[in-house]
């Protein structure tokens, strides 16, 4: 074809291959019906919601175990708009843990952890384990009466799981116990670490499921009414971004977050709770007799715990074909889990 014969397009959309890729997006189908089906998206815009806040409050903010609570109150006191990002970035953070565990059960609840899909079922779970130590790592940094008892607590719990629980509670803190280079740990890796391999982990996410797309249908089911990846459910998932956003300024303006006081080691931190999604954990170690059956209690039911995530993890090749029983399994665990940090909370 001559150069007067090619069809005429934008510089930038011929050189980045834009036509060629909302052709290949338009056709890809997505179920017109089903909340469930956002959840990954709406996860994915909390995630940069998380970083462009993020940003903005570490203008101001000061790594220092010293000044770092004194430089939190000035972005909440006295820096325009400070509080209003401040509430929008801690709300974001709990969103987005919620939003990933949310993914993970309806993907098992859905039964589309099957094959071809283990990739993105494994990287979904490698994402929930740096979405809590993002979410963890960001807790402690105000460093104050709250984050320090939930840095002590948070990682003690980590000290009940069998073989390796000591050096993760090491980890978790940084050194032997908290203190000031637990802070630095913190904030290294709540910077830099876990959100660049966040950031990998979502952009491989993406691309298993680009060349084997969650929703196929299955010869022999009832058929199920869909539309277009591309603009439909792309233009519906921006909607969702919409009410998200609704969502946040409505929480991060409405319900107060406080700060508290600033951390003191020497003050009590019995009464503080870890954060909530270490809640069930939090009540099996409580609740866990002294001894069981010869084993250390707490670690011997932690330890079963983990042996259940390890199968969780592995269902994809446990359960090739996608029981129902799975499906079962997994309203009976999102209710147990429930009842485990409601009971926390008493």
């Amino acid at each position: 074809m001559s150069t007067e014969e090619r069809p005429r397009t934008g510089w930038l959309q011929d050189r980045l291959g834009w036509s060629e890729l909302t052709a290949s997006l338009s056709a890809l189908r997505a179920p017109r019906r089903g909340f469930m089906f956002y959840l990954g998206g709406l996860t994915l815009f909390l995630f940069l919601v998380q970083v462009a806040s993020g940003i903005l409050l570490l203008l101001h903010y000061r790594p220092d175990a010293a000044v770092a609570f004194d430089s939190v109150e000035e972005i909440i006191g006295n820096i325009p708009y400070g509080s209003l990002i401040r509430g929008i970035h801690v709300w974001a953070s709990d969103l987005f843990v919620a939003c990933l565990i949310a993914h993970l059960f309806s993907v098992v609840i859905r039964r589309t952890y099957k094959a071809p899909h283990e990739l993105a079922w494994l990287s979904g779970h490698a994402a929930l384990v740096l979405g809590v130590g993002l979410a963890f790592t960001g807790a402690i940094l105000p460093w104050s009466h709250k984050a320090y008892g939930q840095a002590r607590i948070g990682s003690e719990l980590a000290r009940s799981v069998p073989i390796f629980g000591e050096a993760m509670r090491r980890f978790m803190r940084g050194g032997e116990e908290v203190s000031p280079s637990t802070l630095n740990h913190a904030f290294g890796f709540h910077v830099a670490v876990l959100p660049a391999a966040l950031t990998l982990l979502v952009a491989a996410h993406g691309f298993f499921l680009y060349r084997k797309p969650a929703y196929v249908a299955e010869p022999g089911t009832k058929p199920v009414e869909t539309i277009p990846l591309y603009p439909d459910f792309l233009v519906r998932q921006a909607v969702a971004w919409t009410g998200i956003i609704v969502v946040l300024m409505t929480l991060a303006l409405f319900v107060d977050r406080p700060l508290g006081e600033a951390a003191n080691p020497l003050a009590p931190t019995a009464a503080v709770r870890p954060p909530w999604y270490f809640l069930p954990f939090h009540q099996i170690v409580r609740s866990s007799p002294a001894e069981l059956i010869g084993f250390n209690g707490p670690k011997f039911i932690v330890g079963a715990a983990c042996g259940l995530g390890l199968v969780v993890i592995a269902l994809p090749f446990v359960d090739p074909r996608g029981s129902k029983i799975t499906t079962w399994a997994a309203w009976i665990m999102l209710l147990i889990l429930a009842l485990l940090a409601a009971s926390a909370l008493l």
